[in-house]
């Protein structure tokens, strides 16, 4: 009996003194969180940090400013200043800006009468935030030390977090989404120094003040995982249903199952090889008339990839069965649409280099805004040579429709080979001697045919030149190389860069029949 006496004192002793010791070590953990956001994304900066320690809870309170160097370099007073150094004078006549504390006394003093005696005092206005107190927010973040975290399961601690707000805003918040956050923010830490963060709307129906919309959305939920120090991360999220409704069941959009998804894993730097698919299963609007248009399977899908040295980045956009008055009176059914591209062979350690440089450049000083232009394309100026050097391929996998007759499309390959510096800085056309591309367009004619016009436009295409048919297709094969663009074997001209060989229209086949 002493022993299991013993066992359960021990027992409770360390669910009421482990809670203080994981609090603790969750300070820590935040703190490391925090100072990799900031170094993830420069654009923001740590102004203050407070934290209160508790038993079972703890509060940390952070306030970030954003661009804070460039917001100041952007400040009236600076804009003024780099005019001066520039030698523009501001034109009298003109409406002049004044610094943030002239404007405001200006603001404030009394307007002299027509006679030229002072007008009545009246009341001053209240004081204009500075840029930098403008782009600043504060976010109160409420800890539940682990290791048990109620529904979140186990973990160092489960951080709730709430941005901060005037009575005033806040007020005005819940006369539109009501005493509930809108969007609710949540943080599991987990043992190893990973955690998941979820973000969640609760499903609801508000009318903005002063219109006649009516906007109601099903519960939202998107949750990030993260690995210790964000070498992997993973995204799950969906918005089952979201409905804007102007008037009745008119002027109205509705989205049916959005969805985002994806992983990735680092692979240098701030470099990831990954995916993240984006995607609504039905978007309809319906018109004043009642007419309506219907998008089904919308997708973005993004894809990254990296061997040895080089980085493929590809993207395909496209949709499913499309719907609409204007079409179905055409007689055109459209199944699909893709526009699918991508590039290839980037070198990785030059990417690196430019993600890199772009992230510093937020945290260099700005003295006005007159460098802004020179600081935001200083990586690409440094660095954009570098990737040309490794001769990058454009790709034009599949841009394109498919419809019950057939489909069409476009596919093909655009290289840039030995271009260097000195090509792009001469004042000639020589850079164009360096570009290689393969372009092939493959339509149904049967497709083109329900188009209008279609057909009289195939034919034209056909007896041009332009066009060979191959069974019941038509092709189009476009080559520009070492200067010269051929269609279809046949030597072309270039706008603005002469014409083909002499004789060249002459191998022009005649109109097939």
């Amino acid at each position: 009996m002493k022993k299991i006496i013993t066992v359960v004192v021990v027992l409770v002793a360390l669910l009421l003194v482990a809670p203080w010791g994981v609090g603790k070590l969750a300070e820590k953990r935040l703190d490391h969180g925090l100072n990799q956001l900031v170094e993830a994304a420069p654009y923001l900066t740590v102004v203050e940090r407070k934290y209160t320690h508790g038993w079972f809870k703890s509060e940390q309170v952070v306030t970030f400013e954003v661009f804070s160097t460039w917001m100041k370099a952007m400040s009236p007073k600076a804009i003024e200043d780099a005019m001066k150094e520039e030698g523009a004078a501001p034109d009298i006549e003109a409406d002049v800006v004044l610094p943030a504390d002239e404007a405001v006394a200006a603001a404030a003093a009394p307007a002299p009468s027509e006679e030229g005696a002072p007008a009545e005092e009246s009341a001053v206005p209240e004081v204009a935030p500075k840029p930098d107190e403008m782009m600043r927010f504060t976010v109160r973040n409420e800890i539940l030390h682990g290791p048990v975290l109620g529904f979140s399961g186990f973990g160092i601690a489960r951080v709730d977090s709430h941005l901060v707000m005037s009575d005033t805003t806040r007020k005005e918040i819940e006369e539109i989404f009501g005493p509930k956050d809108p969007l609710e923010v949540s943080t599991r830490v987990g043992f190893l120094g990973g955690g998941t963060t979820t973000f969640k709307s609760e499903g609801r129906t508000i009318k903005p003040n002063d219109s006649k919309a009516v906007i109601s959305w099903e519960t939202f939920k998107l949750a990030i995982g993260f690995s210790k120090n964000a070498d992997k991360y993973d995204i799950d999220g969906k918005l089952p249903r979201l409905e804007i409704n102007d008037s009745g069941d008119k002027n109205k959009i509705v989205l049916t199952d959005m969805t985002i998804d994806g992983d990735g894993e680092r692979v240098r730097g701030d470099l990831y090889d990954g995916d993240v698919n984006f995607g609504i299963k039905q978007f309809t609007m319906t018109a004043d008339d009642g007419t309506n248009v219907e998008v089904n399977d919308l997708h973005y899908l993004v894809n990254s990839e990296t061997k040895s040295d080089f980085t493929g980045v590809s993207a395909k956009t496209g949709l499913g069965a499309v719907k609409a008055k204007e079409l179905a009176a055409q007689g055109i059914v459209i199944k699909e649409v893709h526009y699918d591209i991508g590039v290839q062979h980037l070198h990785a350690p030059t990417l690196e280099k430019i993600m890199a440089d772009f992230k510093a450049m937020y945290a260099k000083p700005l003295a006005n805004t007159m460098e802004a232009k020179e600081i935001m394309f200083a990586p690409l100026k440094e660095h954009g040579m570098e990737l040309l050097k490794y001769d990058p391929v454009f790709v034009i996998d599949r841009i394109g429709i498919v419809t019950p007759e057939g489909d069409g499309y476009i596919k093909g390959v655009v290289k840039l080979k030995g271009a260097t510096a000195e090509d792009f800085a001469a004042d000639s056309m020589v850079i164009f001697t360096k570009i290689d591309a393969d372009i092939t367009i493959d339509l149904s004619e049967k497709m083109i045919q329900k188009f209008p016009n279609g057909s009289t436009g195939a034919g034209a295409m056909v007896d041009a030149g332009y066009a060979k048919r191959e069974g019941d297709r038509l092709i189009c094969k476009i080559v520009f190389a070492k200067g010269e663009l051929t269609v279809n074997g046949k030597p072309q001209a270039i706008p603005g860069l002469g014409g083909p060989p002499p004789g060249a229209m002459e191998q022009v086949p005649p109109p097939q029949e």
